[in-house]
């Protein structure tokens, strides 16, 4: 069986497929979707020839496919208008669910540094180098994007 990072890939799958499935659903808005880009993302991992440094090396690898998995499907001619998720998402905690229509109105760019900040708990310094941006872009934009939650929550209220 083959491993990565000392894993074996059914741990890997154990391990990640929430996370991953996570990412995937915010940045599409589609549960089957975001299901079939896990999917891709792990059959991606079986042909991947590429040596893991270390558990965390690989998380930021599945992470960093699983969002241009995530681009390459609004490229693609399959994208059309969908139906909002949020009943669907009963993986998620009751309390994340509260704040997900707020964070669907994000566009893409800021969910992921939302998601990978607030849920995964990267660095600023951890996002720049898995998004290939500078870490002051990502700073600036997270404070932008705190502002922007800020503002929408106390519409809300």
């Amino acid at each position: 069986m083959k491993t990565f990072a000392g894993l074996h890939v059914h741990e890997i799958v154990q391990t990640y497929s929430d996370t991953l499935i996570r990412i995937a659903a915010q940045q599409t808005k589609n549960m089957p979707e975001a299901e079939d880009i896990v999917q891709e993302v792990f059959m991606t991992l079986m042909r991947q020839k590429k040596h893991f440094d270390n558990e965390t090396h690989l998380k930021a690898w599945l992470i960093k496919v699983t969002f241009n998995k995530c681009k390459d499907y609004f490229k693609s001619s399959r994208v059309k208008k969908t139906v909002p998720i949020t009943e669907e998402m009963t993986f998620i905690a009751k309390e994340e669910q509260m704040v997900l229509p707020e964070i669907f109105e994000l566009n893409s760019n800021e969910r992921v540094i939302v998601y990978l900040h607030y849920y995964e708990g990267y660095t600023t310094a951890e996002i720049a180098d898995l998004l290939e941006m500078k870490v002051n872009t990502v700073g600036s934009k997270l404070r932008r994007i705190r502002m922007k939650l800020k503002n929408i929550l106390e519409e809300g209220s």
